[in-house]
Order: structure tokens, then C-alpha cells, then sequence
């Protein structure tokens, strides 16, 4: 067992991103823990929140830093959400809202800081928990995300239905959306086309 201050630089130390806002994340990822800690009548030690906490100091510190923009954001998404769950019963819903929160892009920086924390922590470089939670990753990514994502749009709506632009038209697609994300129908195009003729609005 580290105190805080040596775990985050075992942590860092263990981090094989070169990528400077990763490894400053992987840093101060448990900032918060100091400010959190409590311990409790039966001895055990907590720190509720302290990924809220340190989230809210990496700002400051971001500011200080003049980071821009883009750096700031990824530095915060990656301390705020480093504490992510990894659970074999997690739904499908779980896992998007994961990867909505994290963004695509973050990924696998964000599993890159989960493997050096477990690093720092003295624990193995991975669990199966963790292998099998990236693979939930690239499955879920695999499906469609938004309306957007769907292989087709609001012309090819319009076309097969000879139908003019208005409402109506993002509906359908929205209906198409909830029969790809509930796995009724696949998102490809030719059965997305042929399903079109059967969504009631």
C-alpha cells in the first residue's frame, strides 16, 4: 500500500503514452484523494468523490498552465472519469454512455491511465474484468450511436418514399434508430431501405 503522493508517481512511471496530457493526468489523476479522505468507525478508508474533487483542481491547474482549449478538456475527462466502472453485467447502454462521456477519441488514452493506476497500485498490468470491458468497447462502437450513424439519411428516406422534406422524415429515421439499437434489424443499407417501407408514423 503507497501513500497518494508515491502512487501517482509509480503510476506515472508505469504509463507508456508519450503523450504529455495523458501522462500529467495519469500525474494528478487521485489529486482529490487528500481532500476526501475519510476514515470510518470500522477502520476502512474512503474517498467518495475524490475524482469530482480532483477534477475541479486539475482546472485551476490547467488555467495556471494556460492549456488550451482542447488540452484542458482531455485532462479533465481523463481525471474525471478514471474511476469508470469495469463490470461484465454493465448493458449495452452503460457502455455508450461511457464512450459518450469519455468520446471516441479518449478511449484508449483513458484505458492507457487505468492500466498505469493499476500499475501504480502494485496490481497486474490488466484483469479479465478490464480485457473483457475493452472488448465490450469495440463491439458497442460497432453499432450506431446517433441517427447520424445510420447507413442511411434523410434522402435516401425521401427517395424511397418520394416524400418531401419536413418532419416526418427525421421521425422515420428515428424509428429506424430505436430497431438498430434494440439489434431488430442490422445497420446496413439494403435493410435499413427495405424496413423503410414497413415504419408507421
Amino acid at each position: 500500500m503507497y501513500d497518494v503522493g508515491t502512487h501517482l508517481l509509480k503510476s506515472l512511471q508505469a504509463c507508456k503514452s508519450q503523450d504529455p496530457i495523458v501522462r500529467f493526468a495519469v500525474l494528478i489523476h487521485d489529486i482529490g484523494k487528500p481532500q476526501t479522505f475519510k476514515k470510518l468507525e470500522s477502520g476502512v478508508i474512503t474517498f467518495y468523490n475524490h475524482e469530482v474533487v480532483g477534477t475541479k483542481m486539475a482546472a485551476n491547474i490547467a488555467e495556471r498552465l494556460r492549456l488550451s482549449n482542447k488540452e484542458r478538456d482531455k485532462l479533465l475527462t481523463l481525471v474525471k472519469f478514471h474511476q469508470f466502472t469495469l463490470d461484465e453485467k454493465q448493458t449495452d447502454s452503460a457502455i455508450r454512455r461511457f464512450i459518450r462521456n469519455v468520446g471516441p477519441d479518449n478511449l484508449s488514452d483513458m484505458i492507457e491511465l487505468r492500466v498505469a493506476d493499476r500499475l501504480g497500485g502494485g496490481a497486474r498490468e490488466t484483469s479479465w474484468r478490464l480485457e473483457e470491458f475493452k472488448k465490450r468497447l469495440v463491439e458497442v462502437q460497432k453499432e450506431p450511436f446517433t441517427v447520424r450513424d445510420l447507413k442511411i439519411d434523410g434522402n435516401d428516406v425521401m427517395k424511397e418514399l418520394k416524400m418531401s422534406p419536413g418532419p416526418k422524415v427525421g421521425q422515420i429515421l428515428e424509428k429506424l434508430f430505436e430497431e438498430v439499437v434494440e439489434k431488430k434489424i442490422p445497420n446496413e443499407r439494403k435493410e435499413l431501405l427495405t424496413k423503410l417501407k414497413d415504419i408507421q408514423i
